[in-house]
């Protein structure tokens, strides 16, 4: 019984996965030849302009020791951390 609806289900299962994914690579090809995009791309940044914006610095100090197994010592820390003058 369960044999005599494969066909009568699976068919359109199949025709509307294809038709799912022809549509997806339609609307990227049409996206990659056609689409704008809404962001503008940032100017490009050379040492001889002035930074007027400010530091950002990702540390990760306050991670506290990992717990290692016996091959590592206690002061094996993740992360680090940076010093220097802005």
């Amino acid at each position: 019984m369960v044999e005599d609806l494969i066909v009568p289900i699976g068919l359109p299962v199949v025709i509307a996965v294809c038709t799912a994914v022809i549509l997806c690579v339609l609307s990227m090809m049409y996206l990659t030849f056609f689409g704008k995009t809404k962001y503008q791309a940032p100017a490009r940044y050379t040492l001889d302009q002035p930074w007027d914006h400010a530091p950002i610095l990702f540390s990760a100090t306050e991670v506290p020791n990992m717990a290692l197994p016996a091959h590592a010592h206690e002061s094996d820390t993740e992360g680090g951390a940076a010093h220097g003058k802005w």
